[in-house]
């Protein structure tokens, strides 16, 4: 195959690449990779065709073979690693972006890519230095100071945090990231006061509106307003427990359980929790309402109903408070996984940040659960907020027991944890929030992730 047929092949596979037709893009560099398998774009569009067409390992395989016969294209190497992001192979996406850099280092979205990946991975510092780099080759554009900040906030550099969110707060007016942003780490810095002013004005019932009412509820605590920190939780209205009931095709729900635990641990993606997020001692299975099981779509089914009820129980018990009590309107979409827990296996205070709605479901209890007494091993707790913030006042916090079966529903923006327990036996718990689909595009236009 000459020079000028492989070219033609080329272009072809370029404009069905812009039609959106991968596999008239496969089809037309077939006799290239037959003839001249060195080739770098024809491992390229390889990639891309397989890759749109859902065949992960093989855009893979094509897009590692590109980035070693091009390894310094942008095009080769972005696109790769884009791959490898969706894979989350996030440390290998990493590599790949760095080396983007190297080749093109006055570019910024080399870095700002290393930037959120580092975030990802619990990278934080290194996230700072990618944020602070794109920073400079912007010319401190708004949007890059708001990047710095969020960085600065994860990496716990509350201080550091402050001047490059003030800055994007003023660049981009009326920007809720940014003002997000700002709020709490104002609130990590110990200055409530004004931290309550910027969560104030996210009051519209968005996505980061409803982020705030985590921290707002704890800086109207730390200001001594304990009546309206409670109105926020409102602890007793908005935990919501219920005991599910057996699915059809199942004898009693301990045999649905013993089911879906059975699948869970023999799962091919369990994987050690990262210990930059909330889980201690455990293992974890991500997304699993994504091409779902068909134990997963009864499970999800079930989830549904118990949001329904969720919602019928606010509507008739807790119409005044400022959860809604219908999800925003649009489409919304469940994300699933489950938590496995050993010895000593708990989860620190935190909220989830990407819900409007979140949930838990205990397949698998430990007899110490029920034994342990005022220790409340292995218990869920709700109210009390992240150990970075200040929390000088005492918060009022609810305490429920885990059971076989049992589903707790509660707002995404409640902080919890789960208390450490003492036994060999394991904790299989499968934990969800609804998020409406969009808030996804917000936090995309927003630089925020969900």
């Amino acid at each position: 195959m000459d020079a000028n047929a492989i070219h033609q092949a080329l272009s072809a596979a370029a404009q069905h690449l812009q039609a959106g037709r991968p596999r008239e893009v496969e089809i037309a560099i077939a006799p290239v990779l037959e003839a001249a398998p060195q080739h770098p774009d024809a491992q390229f569009f390889k990639a891309i065709a397989c890759h749109q067409q859902g065949r992960t390992e093989e855009a893979l395989s094509h897009g590692a073979r590109a980035a070693k016969l091009s390894p310094s294209n942008a095009n080769i190497l972005g696109t790769y690693g884009t791959i490898l992001m969706a894979a989350y192979r996030h440390d290998e996406a990493i590599e790949i972006f760095q080396q983007l850099t190297r080749a093109n280092p006055q570019s910024p979205q080399g870095y700002f890519t290393v930037g959120m990946l580092m975030n990802r991975v619990g990278r934080f510092d290194e996230a700072v230095d990618a944020f602070t780099t794109v920073d400079r080759l912007t010319g401190g554009n708004p949007e890059s100071k708001r990047n710095l900040a969020i960085a600065c906030y994860e990496a716990q550099r509350y201080e550091e945090a402050l001047a490059p969110a003030r800055a994007a707060v003023s660049g981009l007016p009326g920007d809720r990231n940014a003002i997000y942003t700002l709020g709490k780490a104002l609130l990590a810095a110990d200055q409530a006061d004004e931290a309550l002013g910027y969560f104030d004005q996210m009051n519209d019932g968005g996505m980061f509106a409803n982020k705030a009412l985590a921290y707002k509820e704890v800086a109207l605590r730390e200001l001594g307003r304990d009546e309206e920190a409670n109105s926020i939780g409102r602890l007793e209205d908005y935990v919501w427990p219920l005991t599910l009931s057996a699915p059809e095709g199942f004898s009693s729900l301990s045999a649905f359980n013993d089911a879906i635990c059975d699948e869970m641990l023999g799962h091919a993606e369990i994987e050690d929790a990262p210990t930059h997020r909330a889980t201690r001692n455990g293992r974890k299975v991500s997304n699993l309402l994504d091409n779902p099981s068909p134990l997963m779509k009864t499970f999800g089914g079930m989830i549904g109903g118990a949001i329904s009820g969720m919602q019928d129980h606010l509507a008739r018990d807790a119409s005044d408070g400022p959860f809604a009590i219908a999800p925003p309107p649009g489409e919304v979409e469940i994300d699933l996984w489950v938590n496995i827990m050993h010895r000593q296996g708990h989860q620190l205070p935190h909220f989830h940040p990407q819900g409007w709605l979140s949930g838990c479901y205990y397949a698998r209890v430990p007899d110490r659960v029920e034994t342990s007494g005022e220790a409340h091993e292995g218990w869920i707790e709700f109210g009390r907020p992240a150990y970075h913030l200040p929390h000088t006042k005492a918060p009022t916090v609810r305490v429920v027991k885990p059971e076989e079966g049992l589903i707790v529903l509660f707002p995404s923006y409640l902080f919890h944890r789960t208390i450490p327990f003492e036994s060999d036996d394991l904790r299989i718990s499968f934990a969800f929030d609804v998020v409406p689909k969009a808030w996804r595009d917000v936090a995309k236009e927003s630089g925020a992730e969900v």
